[in-house]
């Protein structure tokens, strides 16, 4: 279903990434964490295939997809810590449909951030639900811009990495991976939460250890 919807983009999305290289891969990836007009599990795969054609690079694919990701998340932080409160509330459930944005995804988003701090950043950006959401409560709470930049990057370099690396394997079946994730879904988020909860407990286990050490 997913492939009819954001058909007419796929062309789009190629055209840019032949003309402009990797600066294309930051133009859609930066207007994806916007607008979100068009998943990453179409705009990474495809980018994929093109480096299996040896016309791009795996990695500085990815190391795109993560600074136009970052660019994204520096508006959306902004917005988030400058209209903070029930106005950006009102203001989401009112025209957040017109941006695939819902009041529930960023009611979601808060609850997470409040439960586990600042690592929700990290683990919402490598899972396909609610990775541009979350620096919007993370502006409301003014995390330290640095620490924002840099799990967003890290999160956003690995998501980006996996999907163009399996767009590179299956080569002209690159579109299969959005199939994949789109009937895997919630398997897929289900299996990074709980890895990423489980690392939010070690860590959590690592900082009393570090005390009685030092």
């Amino acid at each position: 279903m997913l492939s009819q919807i954001f058909s007419p983009f796929v062309s789009i999305i190629s055209d840019w990434i032949v003309k402009f290289g990797y600066w294309g891969i930051v133009a859609v990836t930066f207007i994806e964490n916007i607008i979100a007009p068009i998943p990453s599990e179409f705009v990474f795969p495809l980018a994929g295939f093109l480096a299996s054609q040896g016309r791009l690079n795996i990695w500085l694919i990815s190391l795109a997809g993560a600074f136009g990701s970052v660019i994204a998340a520096l508006v959306l932080y902004y917005l988030g810590s400058k209209f903070n409160g029930p106005k950006t509330r009102q203001f989401v459930d009112r025209y957040g449909k017109y941006v695939f944005i819902s009041l529930a995804d960023l009611e979601r988003a808060e609850k997470w951030f409040e439960k586990y701090g600042i690592w929700t950043v990290l683990i919402f950006r490598i899972i396909p639900l609610g990775r541009t959401v979350i620096s919007v409560p993370a502006g409301f709470v003014k995390m330290n811009v640095f620490v924002f930049v840099g799990l967003t990057f890290a999160g956003t370099f690995v998501w980006s990495l996996i999907l163009t690396y399996a767009g590179f394997v299956l080569g002209e079946n690159w579109n299969l991976v959005s199939q994949i994730i789109s009937q895997y879904e919630h398997l897929v988020i289900y299996a990074i939460l709980l890895s990423g909860l489980g690392f939010l407990y070690w860590k959590r286990k690592q900082i009393p250890l570090v005390k009685r050490l030092f």
